[in-house]
């Protein structure tokens, strides 16, 4: 097998031909999406959903509060819960910032413990981030090159894809993320209560939660459950639920057309104006500036 390099540098080859164009690309396999950017972009908003984001080139930071993850080329950024963050990217000297982000499939991780027969149980540490920087191992480069060798076949897509991704996730589990991801799907102790109730917030944002009715539905007092959500995702339940459903309602603004109030509605806001306000704090803009994109 080549040494580290050469496989980066191989990663980073083989994204530069199938990240043709700046910004995000949908790979032919579900839950994979190429990501380029051909100059450095300033720090932005973002929500990342559940997935590692393997870096093969360039640099990216994301900020959560008073902390920074940097990551670079041969790193990757685990993230086990949808986390609300800013990011930027860094441009090098070797061009182009490139990388390919893969949606973790919980689902695969619980059947993998299982055929392992790695026990499903909370981390040791309850205060453990939804989110990780992690180096990747030779093992983990090597699956992640021959997956991309794969993505640039239709028919070795087909043949090969779902067995390569499931690799993927087992190298993840045996490396340093591994005990983030056996969180993601544990359902025991303080931290699988509020990873639960992520999963409600999620499900239907534009629902009425109180943070009260979230703790009881957890099980945990009300201090107790804010320590433990703030420490999993780095808010407090209700700023968590407003960065939400402004992105959803973003999403909804950028890829299928709604309008202001429509979006507004649809993520839960009865004031158009309050939404207006507090899309602008958050993005910057108002959303009528906000243009038709495609999916990502």
């Amino acid at each position: 097998m080549t040494d580290g390099s050469n496989e980066r540098q191989a990663l980073a080859h083989r994204l530069r031909t199938l990240a043709v164009n700046d910004g995000f690309t949908a790979a032919p396999l579900d839950g994979i999406t190429y990501m380029r950017a051909d100059a450095s972009q300033p720090r932005a908003p973002v929500l990342q959903e559940p997935s590692f984001v393997l870096l093969a080139q360039g640099m990216k930071r994301g900020y959560l509060g008073a902390e920074t993850y940097t990551y670079h080329a041969g790193q990757c950024l685990v993230v086990t819960v949808p986390m609300p963050f800013d990011c930027d990217t860094q441009v090098g000297p070797d061009g182009a910032m490139l990388a390919v982000a893969v949606r973790i499939d919980s689902s695969l991780v619980s059947e993998l413990l299982l055929t392992m027969d790695a026990p499903i149980q909370a981390p040791a540490n309850p205060g453990e981030r939804g989110m990780m920087i992690a180096d990747m191992a030779p093992g983990l480069l090597d699956v992640v090159n021959r997956l991309l060798a794969a993505l640039a076949s239709p028919m070795a897509t087909r043949v090969l894809g779902a067995g390569l991704l499931r690799e993927l996730h087992y190298q993840m589990l045996l490396g340093p993320a591994g005990e983030c991801l056996r969180s993601l799907v544990s359902r025991q102790g303080r931290l699988g209560r509020v990873r639960r109730s992520i999963d409600s917030l999620c499900r239907d944002p534009a629902a009425p939660f109180s943070v009260a009715a979230l703790a009881a539905e957890a099980g945990m007092s009300l201090s107790g459950y804010h320590q433990a959500f703030r420490e999993v995702t780095g808010h407090a339940p209700m700023q968590y639920l407003k960065n939400l459903r402004l992105h959803r309602a973003r999403q909804l603004i950028a890829q299928q057309g709604f309008g202001s109030a429509q979006a507004a509605y649809e993520v839960g806001y009865a004031s158009a104006t309050q939404f207006s306000r507090e899309f602008k704090r958050l993005f910057g803009c108002p959303p009528s500036a906000i243009g038709r994109q495609p999916a990502e």
